[in-house]
């Protein structure tokens, strides 16, 4: 899982330039390792060749000399040559061991990697009890080969620096069509459909661009159907309101005042009127009281009382001291703005629905004891707060349903801003940021 997660983290030029060192670096591991191992070859074959040619030219120097034990006495107080150590050492015995060098150029890594496994060395009998030793010395062989080898090194290493340094680079512009692709992408997400991505060089990524740029388009123009249809569906739904709020006042309402005063005038001559009638007066005008109220209640809802005369700021007061009246355990506290009420109708009824709908989820879902709407403007914007100290819910673990749909939706259609902030007893809080031009 952590490698999985460091894997999502990676972006696409982090993976290639890890990619691309993982490869450079084992051409350079080989490459280091080929050059050492041809370093220790060719030291290998001069010691060999030193050692075969010395013996040679002991052998033929001690056979010219009449004394060859005087010879090769000579020879052994040399010592040491380049490449090689010659001692006179006793037939049956060890051969000598070469000086430690005074110090060569060469690292000691180096000197460990290409000195062979066995130095070549050649016994030369001179006398009964005698003989010259001649052992290879690769010290010398080793450091002209670090002088020979460290500047390829040196090279390979500057390679392999500027060729990460040169692909970052080429990296870092390819990569910009990507990116810009990716950011693109993001404000499409977000529901900027107005991004539209430049012409690339690459013909793939300009490719890529023209399919973003069509789609993009697309979705702006799918979005602006979706918004008509949906400005139209509500400015519908709310003539219908209107009209059924008329209707039931008209007809309705007419019809129940009747019916009360048909009753009220049966009461009027209750001494005349056999037994049971006046009661049965008394439960009509009751039952029409009760429609009459009720009919009251709907048409407040189905179309606000003031809207279109008085303004925003009035309906909202009045439609919260209509919930307060109704609710009276509950504190519903009303701040507005007196400015507003000059607001669009269209976009009045929108801001009048959403308060609306928040206080009846609030009251319906979560058991307030106190319930705070603030209406009011700053910068040219209209600013609306409904704040609860309810149960609360998770946003993120419950699926909105109709209601904060339909307070998304005119939020929409008014190019604003609906944030819900709730938590499970935390209370819940709707803000909306509306535009006011």
């Amino acid at each position: 899982m952590i490698g999985l997660d460091l894997k999502r983290r990676l972006r696409l030029r982090q993976r290639l330039m890890i990619a691309v060192t993982l490869l450079l670096a084992a051409i350079l591991l080989a490459a280091g390792w080929l050059v050492i191992h041809n370093a220790q070859r060719a030291i290998a074959e001069e010691m060999d060749s030193s050692v075969a040619l010395a013996s040679d030219l002991v052998e033929t120097s001690i056979r010219s000399d009449g004394e060859a034990l005087a010879a090769a006495k000579r020879l052994a107080a040399i010592g040491h040559l380049r490449h090689l150590c010659l001692s006179l050492v006793p037939l049956t015995g060890d051969g000598g061991e070469c000086p430690a060098g005074d110090g060569a150029d060469a690292p000691a890594w180096f000197a460990a990697m290409t000195r062979p496994n066995s130095l070549p060395n050649r016994r030369i009998v001179v006398a009964p009890d005698y003989a010259i030793h001649i052992l290879a010395d690769p010290d010398d062989e080793i450091e002209e080969a670090w002088q020979d080898t460290r500047g390829l090194l040196a090279l390979l290493l500057v390679f392999y620096g500027a060729t990460i340094v040169i692909v970052y680079r080429l990296l870092g512009r390819a990569i910009v069509p990507v990116q810009r692709i990716d950011a693109a992408l993001a404000r499409i997400e977000h529901g900027d459909y107005a991004i539209r991505l430049p012409h690339f060089s690459l013909p793939e990524f300009d490719g890529i661009a023209a399919q973003f740029n069509h789609m993009a388009e697309t979705l702006a123009a799918a979005r602006s159907e979706n918004q008509r249809l949906r400005e139209h569906s509500l400015r519908i739904q709310e003539d219908e309101r209107r009209s059924l709020a008329r209707e039931l006042h008209d007809e309705l309402g007419q019809s129940l005042t009747a019916i009360r005063a048909d009753a009220a005038g049966i009461l009027a001559r209750r001494e005349r009127l056999p037994d049971g009638v006046a009661e049965s007066a008394e439960a009509i005008a009751e039952v029409a009281a009760r429609i009459y109220d009720q009919t009251r209640l709907m048409m407040r809802r189905l179309r606000p009382p003031g809207l279109d005369e008085l303004g925003l700021d009035a309906a909202l007061e009045e439609h919260i001291a209509g919930w307060q009246r109704t609710h009276p355990a509950i504190e519903i506290a009303y701040t507005g703005d007196d400015t507003l009420s000059d607001l669009p109708s269209p976009a009045a009824i929108h801001v009048f629905r959403l308060v609306q709908e928040a206080l009846t989820n609030a009251l319906r879902h979560g058991q307030p004891k106190r319930i705070d709407v603030a209406l009011g403007t700053s910068a040219g914007r209209l600013r609306l707060t409904i704040t609860d100290d309810g149960r609360g819910f998770d946003p993120a673990a419950r699926r909105p349903g109709l209601g904060l749909s339909g307070m998304s939706e005119r939020i929409d259609l008014l190019a604003g801003q609906l944030h819900i902030d709730s938590s499970p007893g935390g209370g819940t809080r709707v803000r909306a940021d509306i535009p006011l031009v």
